[in-house]
């Protein structure tokens, strides 16, 4: 491979990691080195949910449930941050670039709300791992065929390359103020119950905002 043609094709690569974790963001896949693999005996033995419900002996089994969905959400909103990333990738209109920005600055916001959270909350709890091995898998899998279309020079582009990064991101937010919402129906705790309520209006707010974009300027009627 000539030398221009190599240091192109790592070029390339190199952007395929840095875009890759806005797949992640439609709940696709887990941005680590892969999932973890373990034998048909383990995964038939034990789930990492109920290896997460191990650390925390101590609380009740609905704090336990809503710290699994703490920790879901606070992982999907880093995620979410990370979309911004997508812009050193390919060319994309100002519109996008807006709702990008905006996007990866709200989860910035929330993703530092629930650090502080658990600070001030010891039950509370953002680092429980409660996906299954083959759900994490799964995601992985999608994830890995998702990059493709967000790779520079393989990828899709132009209308039909924004509107898979505005489909992912609406699917990525609309897991998170579901999440959100059938989380405050269950919290106790009156001033989480309103970071609950106050999150999920947020991400519906952006949700609204995706939707009516696409549906403008991306969808044929």
């Amino acid at each position: 491979m000539p030398a221009s043609t190599q240091s192109s094709f790592y070029r390339q690569l190199k952007m395929l990691l840095i875009v890759a974790p806005l797949c992640i963001t439609a709940g696709c896949a887990t941005w680590q080195n892969g999932p973890e693999k373990k034998s048909e005996c383990d995964c038939a033995k034990n789930t990492n949910a109920d290896e997460s419900r191990n650390k925390t002996p101590n609380l009740s089994e609905q704090r336990q449930i809503l710290n699994e969905g703490y920790s879901l959400l606070y992982k999907e909103a880093a995620k979410l941050n990370l979309t911004e990333l997508v812009l050193y990738a390919k060319s994309e209109s100002d519109q996008l670039k807006g709702v990008i920005t905006d996007v990866a600055n709200y989860a910035g916001k929330v993703e530092k709300d629930f650090e502080r959270i658990a600070k001030d909350y010891p039950a509370v709890r953002i680092d429980l791992d409660p996906l299954p091995v083959m759900e994490k898998r799964k995601r992985w899998d999608i994830g890995k065929e998702r990059a493709i279309d967000f790779a520079p020079g393989i990828g899709r582009s132009g209308r039909e390359y924004e509107r898979t990064v505005l489909i992912s991101m609406l699917n990525g937010i609309n897991h998170e103020r579901h999440l959100c919402k059938v989380m405050a129906e269950e919290e106790p705790e009156a001033s989480l119950k309103k970071f609950l309520v106050d999150t999920e209006n947020g991400y519906d707010v952006f949700y609204d905002r995706i939707e009516k974009l696409l549906n403008k300027d991306y969808f044929k009627n």
